[in-house]
């Protein structure tokens, strides 16, 4: 335990893309693994994953659908998400019929993925953690604990969303882990663990008080943008939430840098040798405006070029704009630029009132628009260096 990491994996439904995007960073950069503990869809990706086989869980996540979960009847879109309007009534509807949504297929597609003879002879632990509903009590169980034969059930139990059918397991009925702690990670405080990772996708349920001391380090790898629904099937959300469980966990052990963006630290070191961390944050901040590919690593040179491409283009749209005496009506009511610029303007707009009004009135504008002056003020700053 002292050369490994404990890993917890929280549930969140198909937002669990993104922990497989971070244990993707964490094989890359060879980070050791003693444990791993997971609640829900965080207990079913670990299992996938003591398999070794990364390509495998990628591929399941980039075939899921909906009925590969629970079955639905033609009052449910499965095209959109779940808990989306169009969706509810058909979803209460097959809850009262059924008393809970059938998981048939979800058992199906784990007994078809998941190799139980390589879960337990992986020298990485594993643990589960379920709710049992007559005893109203938490069940934490390591894979020394279930037999073989029972895994699957367990695997189930862990994943039973109280819209789904309660597992029956042991003589009792259990639900959902993520009722009684969705972030397990006392259960490796309990057994020992010094150093642990823990992989935060935002999902739904209870997150207990750490029981830990002072000799304990826990490294939150938290999402830094919205994953979205626990039950999205979108595909092309999943493939997103899996890059950025890669990207931010590399940043997050200090592979890549960036505050929004992602570079590599020799990529970084060539943006502050021209400008200071304000700057390079603003021009982040331009780049987020202007809609720039997040999921990906930058050189300094390729992102300098992209964004300033951008920008020439907002610039161009900007002065169209102008010469249609259209911007008089902004500076009267500043609450109305969102909704009359889009938002490639709006950091022109910004860059020509930083340059030419008066500072006491443009610092009335700045106060309610600070993103938009740090954009601004950092586009300046690269047009500058660019003509040097």
């Amino acid at each position: 335990m002292e050369d490994g990491y404990g890993l917890v994996l929280s549930g969140g439904g198909t937002k669990g893309a993104y922990e497989v995007g971070a244990w993707k960073a964490l094989k890359k950069m060879n980070i050791p693994i003693s444990a791993i503990v997971g609640t829900s869809i965080g207990a079913i990706n670990g299992a996938l994953m003591l398999q070794d086989d990364q390509r495998k869980i990628e591929r399941i996540y980039s075939k899921i659908q909906m009925s590969d979960i629970f079955e639905t009847n033609e009052a449910i879109d499965p095209s959109k998400s779940l808990f989306s309007l169009d969706n509810i009534r058909g979803l209460i509807k097959e809850y009262v019929l059924q008393r809970g949504l059938d998981t048939a297929p979800l058992e199906k597609m784990i007994r078809t993925n998941i190799d139980l003879d390589k879960i337990y002879q992986s020298d990485i632990d594993f643990g589960i953690v379920t709710y049992s509903i007559k005893e109203l009590t938490a069940i934490e169980r390591f894979k020394n604990e279930i037999p073989k034969e029972e895994m699957v059930k367990f695997l189930l139990a862990s994943a039973s969303f109280p819209i789904f059918k309660p597992q029956k397991l042991e003589g009792k009925r259990f639900i959902d882990g993520g009722v009684y702690d969705n972030m397990p990670i006392n259960m490796l405080l309990k057994k020992g663990y010094k150093k642990i990772i823990v992989i935060d996708i935002a999902g739904m349920g209870i997150r207990r008080k750490l029981e830990k001391n002072q000799d304990v380090y826990v490294k939150m790898i938290r999402c830094s943008e919205d994953l979205g629904g626990t039950f999205d099937f979108d595909q092309e959300r999943i493939q997103r939430n899996l890059k950025m469980g890669y990207l931010d966990t590399l940043r997050a052990f200090q592979k890549l840098q960036g505050h929004y963006y992602f570079f590599s630290p020799r990529s970084f070191r060539q943006l502050l040798e021209n400008f200071n961390l304000d700057v390079i944050y603003g021009l982040e901040t331009a780049a987020k405006i202007y809609s720039l590919d997040r999921y990906k690593i930058y050189t300094a040179d390729e992102f300098l070029k992209t964004l300033m491409e951008s920008h020439a283009n907002a610039q161009k749209r900007y002065k169209s704009l102008r010469n249609k005496a259209m911007l008089g009506k902004l500076v009267q009511n500043p609450r109305k630029i969102p909704e009359m610029l889009d938002n490639g303007l709006i950091v022109v707009w910004f860059e020509e009132m930083i340059e030419t009004w008066p500072g006491q009135e443009f610092s009335r504008i700045a106060k309610m628009f600070d993103e938009y002056t740090l954009a601004g003020t950092a586009m300046i700053e690269l047009q500058n260096y660019l003509l040097e």
